[in-house]
């Protein structure tokens, strides 16, 4: 008895297509994401992340939120929890931190300075003047508030006269105040008038 060339072709062709089969339904069945979701999660649209922070960062803000957790009325906890989120550029944190330890000291100006700072990067231009404000009201002579003040309304609030009048109240409590790049005021004042 013989088999024919053509029904043994047919049987092997039948064999890989089975073996193919049964392979990629075993391997859907065993592997720890099925097809299905993978395509979804590829068509869905990125979401925006959060900037990147190194893992000592990360720890670090874990253990002081886990500190003002367990100790809500320590300042310095939400002063240094706002201090990690302004370091990692988490601006809307570190109002939240700022707020809450000015809520229990509000005596600090380099305090309000930096909550002013992270009101302009969430782009709450006014607040961060008031919060300069709130600064140069405990010290008339703060450098960094009053700089930051005159970055808004110059900056910001396109209120170019305002920014230089801020700008030129620093420079008469500090004749040799320096922009944070390290040039001399009175040469910033005069570049951009």
């Amino acid at each position: 008895m013989y088999v024919k060339k053509s029904t043994t072709i047919m049987c092997v062709i039948l064999a890989l297509c089975l073996g193919v089969f049964l392979g990629n339904l075993l391997t859907v069945i065993y592997s720890n994401q099925p097809a299905a979701p993978q395509q979804a999660a590829v068509q869905q649209p990125q979401q925006p992340q959060q900037p990147q922070v190194s893992q000592a960062m990360a720890s670090r803000i874990i253990e002081l939120e886990r500190q003002t957790r367990n100790d809500p009325e320590n300042v310095g906890a939400w002063r240094q929890l706002g201090n990690a989120y302004y370091d990692a550029n988490r601006p809307k944190n570190a109002i939240v931190a700022y707020t809450k330890s000015l809520e229990l000291d509000a005596s600090s100006p380099d305090v309000w300075t930096d909550l002013g700072t992270m009101y302009r990067r969430s782009g709450q231009y006014q607040k961060a003047i008031e919060s300069y404000d709130k600064a140069l009201e405990r010290d008339p002579a703060h450098q960094h508030a009053l700089f930051n003040k005159g970055i808004v309304y110059f900056h910001d609030l396109n209120n170019k006269d305002n920014g230089i009048a801020v700008w030129e109240v620093l420079l008469s409590k500090n004749p040799a105040a320096m922009t944070p790049q390290g040039k001399p005021l009175k040469d910033f004042i005069e570049d951009h008038r």
